[in-house]
């Protein structure tokens, strides 16, 4: 049985929802993307030029599919309102989501300027996509942040 939600933050999560959606579509789009890139010539940028060849191709995307199965489970429960929001989800997920946004930020920096002769830095498609990533879980740590309803316990 599920916990009985406040109307005020069901509605404050579908925001969440439809931002979550669309980085959802840009990070789907970037998974069709390089397999397309093989058999179609739309001009998209090279297969090699979607990953930065870290791990095989069948590891990558089984995991970018993973990733889309969480994403979009969470998504479509902010969307309908079911998220209940809970402080700690929301610090570690900021904590988490501030790091790997930085450190990404940081990579694509140093790719376009001092390691621009190092394929895992100077890689900027799967960074900006790790952008997208990062940014997804700030916003859900934001969620969670904001909208606990009692700031001094986690339920």
């Amino acid at each position: 049985m599920e916990p009985a939600r406040n109307r005020s933050t069901t509605q404050a999560a579908r925001p969440y929802g439809t931002a979550g959606w669309l980085l959802f579509a840009l990070f789907a789009f970037r998974v069709v993307a390089q397999p397309l890139s093989l058999v179609v010539d739309i001009g998209l940028p090279a297969f090699e030029s979607w990953h930065s060849a870290t791990l095989p191709y069948g590891v990558l995307l089984a995991s970018q599919l993973l990733i889309l199965a969480a994403l979009g489970w969470t998504n479509y429960r902010f969307s309908i309102g079911a998220v209940e929001p809970r402080r700690s989800i929301g610090l570690v997920a900021s904590t988490l989501g501030g790091i790997y946004f930085a450190a990404m930020a940081a990579r694509l920096v140093l790719g376009l300027t001092v390691f621009s002769h190092s394929r895992w830095f100077a890689s900027p498609i799967p960074t900006v996509f790790h952008l997208v990533l990062a940014t997804w879980l700030l916003g859900y740590g934001r969620f969670h942040r904001t909208f606990t309803a009692d700031r001094s316990s986690d339920r």
